[in-house]
């Protein structure tokens, strides 16, 4: 029987090196010092371990161990290094893949491919993968902020003060983003974040006031404000970029009149804000300030072929937002005009409609946006409210009957990106007769995009479906 070897964390030999041996040259079965050591001198053991795969192995090895509490806490801790080296291993891979950034002559056609590999490679949105290649290109060995970088590979910086200092320093010009780090970058990891913003702002206006106003004006042209494409627990978030000086007077009157309200009416200081800013701008109820006025809106629900017959009662879909009960599709009916379409029950997708002019009738944009919900770009979560309709198959201008006519059949909802992406960037696709997308990208990679199933997830699979 093989004896047992327990890895003396007071030695100097690497456990790694200790339990290699063991098994190759003593013929002793190595115990994992994650199960045998006390808790306490493990933790002092991973602290004196780079970070890396030694160390999360031994991390990971606790997970079955009674621990309490502190000690719960102190592995917490430990983590955290563990954590930043994993990111920037992932950074360096994702830099590997993306390659230099592409020349910007054409900001057209010089579509950068890399995040629009990355997308569906790992189901990420177009926009998430976009920053992580962005940021993987400044922190890569030679890059923008190298420096930034080799802090995260090395454990020391977490991922989340690394995106503060890109953020901020990317955009400057160059010489002056590698001084302001060179500031910064020491007891980064110290403090809290809001600590590091103002560190950073402070430095920038130290070492050039210039570019920090510059930035300021830059910022002014940014504003804007944007929609989530789907709603959560009934509600649709609203973000808004703002100037500071126009954001804090708004901050400002939003509490002075939410305070105004009678504090018995029910409604917590959230609600009393949401109110006065929705009531502002699209008005009150006449004689109570307090109420929004109820919009008239036009409703596009989509329903099943068997509700329809009124064979089940099944939920409706609210284009722009998601599935909503037949109760609260009730009250929005009470004050609103409907546009029904109807799903088809075997494969959840709608039923069809065509016409034969290049551009698509008004009906017909309704239907293939309603069919699509979202860009079929590969990994894309725009919406397909605001999407373009692409011919999968050219039309034919000439009248020759060569090209793809517009039809549902041949359309697809495409956002900005995913246009730009097969006019010029190498990507391409083919449409089925179910309006299936197979999608081939420029390094050879296929992905599938299906139309919107309107069955939901608790439906089981039909003919057709994956």
């Amino acid at each position: 029987m093989a004896a047992t070897v327990l890895d003396d964390p007071s030695g100097g030999v690497p456990a790694w090196l200790a339990r290699a041996v063991a098994v190759e040259f003593l013929d002793v079965e190595p115990v994992d010092p994650a199960t045998m050591l006390p808790v306490s001198e493990l933790l002092v053991q991973v602290a004196g371990l780079a970070p890396g795969p030694e160390a999360i192995a031994l991390l990971a090895g606790l997970a079955q161990r009674p621990l309490t509490a502190d000690q719960w806490l102190s592995v917490v801790q430990c983590w955290q290094p563990q954590l930043a080296w994993a990111a920037g291993q992932e950074s360096t891979a994702v830099a590997g893949a993306a390659g230099p950034r592409p020349a910007t002559g054409d900001p057209v056609r010089d579509l950068d491919p890399a995040p629009l590999e990355l997308s569906p490679a790992i189901g990420v949105s177009q926009d998430f993968a976009r920053d992580k290649v962005e940021t993987a290109r400044v922190l890569a060995a030679g890059g923008l902020l190298a420096k930034t970088g080799d802090a995260l590979r090395a454990g020391e910086l977490s991922a989340y003060r690394v995106g503060i200092l890109v953020e901020r320093l990317a955009q400057l010009e160059p010489t002056l983003a590698q001084a302001v780090e060179a500031r910064v970058l020491p007891g980064a990891a110290k403090g809290q974040a809001a600590d590091l913003r103002r560190r950073i702002r402070r430095a920038i206006v130290k070492l050039d006031a210039t570019a920090e106003t510059e930035s300021w004006l830059h910022g002014i042209k940014g504003r804007r404000v944007l929609f989530d494409d789907e709603g959560v627990d009934g509600l649709i978030a609203m973000h808004a970029w703002l100037p500071p000086v126009q954001a804090l007077a708004i901050q400002d009157n939003l509490n002075a009149a939410a305070g105004c309200f009678d504090p018995a009416d029910g409604r917590c200081a959230d609600e009393r804000r949401a109110d006065v800013l929705t009531g502002r701008l699209i008005g009150t109820v006449p004689g109570d300030p307090s109420t929004p006025l109820a919009p008239k809106v036009t409703v596009n629900v989509i329903v099943d072929l068997p509700t329809v017959m009124g064979l089940r009662d099944s939920t409706a879909e609210l284009v722009g937002y998601g599935p909503v009960p037949a109760d609260i599709a009730g009250l929005l009916a009470a004050d609103a005009d409907w546009l029904r379409w109807v799903v088809d029950a075997v494969d959840g997708h709608l039923l069809d409609q065509g016409t034969q002019a290049y551009v698509p009738s008004p009906e017909l944009g309704r239907y293939v946006r309603a069919r699509d919900k979202r860009c079929r770009f590969p990994g894309s979560t725009r919406s397909a409210a605001r999407a373009q309709l692409d011919h999968s198959v050219p039309y034919d201008r000439s009248g020759r009957g060569d090209g793809g006519a517009t039809s549902a059949a041949n359309l697809a909802a495409l956002a900005c990106h995913g246009h730009r992406a097969k006019t010029h960037a190498g990507f391409s696709y083919t449409q089925d007769g179910n309006a299936v997308l197979t999608w081939t990208t420029p390094l050879g990679r296929k992905y599938r995009n299906h139309p919107h199933d309107y069955r939901g997830d608790d439906e089981p699979p039909g003919p057709g479906r994956s």
